[in-house]
């Protein structure tokens, strides 16, 4: 078992390096914008479609789990939510604190 720090490490690192890139991949990006806001999804070893080989691999031997959901526009900083951009919050289950919005245009799906 890992130690909780670097746990948390690799939850971060992973998070910013492939599993924020649901949020430009249709699967998810339908997903999300039909849902309700705040009604999380999993991401995990058995919920990973869509996301590059890469990050599907390492979700999968670190036994990595996060949550996706559409947020309300207020939830992050103004920049992100400029021109009506729907927003879509990720985090690590075990680490809610950590966190990464993207602003996303409802246009595209």
């Amino acid at each position: 078992m890992r130690k909780r720090r670097l746990d948390k490490k690799l939850h971060k690192l992973w998070l910013h390096m492939g599993v924020v890139d649901a949020s430009q991949n249709s699967y998810w990006r339908k997903k999300l914008f039909e849902a309700e806001e705040y009604s999380s999804f999993p991401i995990d070893s058995e919920n990973c479609n869509g996301l590059w080989a890469e990050t599907v691999v390492a979700i999968k031997k670190y036994k990595l789990r996060y949550f996706v959901a559409k947020v309300p526009p207020n939830e992050t900083e103004s920049w992100l939510r400029e021109e009506g951009a729907v927003i879509f919050k990720f985090w690590p289950q075990q680490y809610p604190e950590v966190i990464v919005f993207s602003g996303n245009n409802p246009i595209v799906v």
